[in-house]
């Protein structure tokens, strides 16, 4: 990524990164194995109830469309997939992170967030880029990761997130300029620093900047534009999303109307 003034800036008012937790870091390591399949991530989480339960709630949740119900971690995993099942491991572990910070705000987050990686999953199964569909979604889960750095240092402006949709996205940027952070310079640093993939890590950094996004290389490009459709899906036509609707019909191929049908569909 290029010299990024926020992404410094951040480091040097030093801030604590999240820890990623145990669960997760041997998820990771038994991910990193390209010989590892099913079986071998369902061990690595065996003794993680958090996880496990996770990936159930996940894999039977109705985006998925399960032909039957998973019942054990390993059926799960097999239905979701390597990506999406590090994508639920790290919100976990992150959540688990959050100990004293409002649970209000910190459940309107992971909703949130749960509702736009499932959205930006859709909308990529609907685009020519059906293969960015579990980064994107990883992404999506993971793009507010910055907010818990900030409520971490300043919890007291955790009411500014009591709230969901359109309202949240405002209050996120009502936490930046009240905290001085900027949550998605954070969140590149959190994903970082738990090894996601490069792609992913970009995509976050760039949510809410379609001019850092234009500068990405194609997949980070691509995920960038993917969760903007997810939160466009989540909340519907915000002044955020002026932004980006251009490069994303440019790009995705995905006009205003396809938008509205993909909306229908999930309702």
């Amino acid at each position: 990524m290029d010299h990024d003034l926020l992404v410094e800036a951040v480091l040097a008012s030093g801030v604590v990164l999240p820890a990623p937790g145990p669960g997760f870091l041997k998820l990771q390591t038994a991910a990193s194995d390209d010989d590892a399949g099913p079986r071998e991530l369902a061990q690595a989480v065996s003794q993680d109830p958090a996880i496990t339960g996770a990936l159930l709630r996940v894999a039977n949740s109705p985006v998925f469309r399960p032909r039957s119900a998973p019942r054990s971690a390993l059926e799960a995993i097999t239905m979701l997939g390597r990506t999406r099942t590090l994508a639920t491991a790290a919100s976990v572990a992150l959540k688990n992170q959050c100990d004293g910070i409002d649970a209000a705000a910190l459940e309107a987050i992971w909703s949130a967030s749960a509702q736009a990686a499932e959205q930006s999953y859709r909308a990529a199964r609907a685009t020519r880029f059906k293969a960015l569909a579990d980064s994107a979604y990883l992404a999506a889960l993971m793009q507010d990761a910055g907010i818990a750095v900030a409520l971490r240092r300043a919890p007291e402006h955790s009411s500014v997130l009591r709230m969901a949709g359109a309202s949240l996205e405002a209050g996120t940027r009502a936490l930046d300029a009240l905290t001085g952070t900027d949550h998605a310079a954070a969140g590149y640093l959190v994903a970082r620093n738990w090894k996601l993939p490069l792609e992913v890590c970009e995509a976050i950094r760039a949510h809410h900047d379609p001019r850092i996004a234009r500068r990405l290389a194609d997949e980070g490009r691509r995920i960038a534009l993917l969760l903007a459709v997810g939160r466009r899906l989540r909340d519907g036509t915000t002044p955020d999303w002026v932004d980006w609707e251009e490069p994303v019909e440019t790009e995705l191929g995905l006009t205003a109307a396809d938008l509205d049908e993909l909306a229908a569909d999930a309702d």
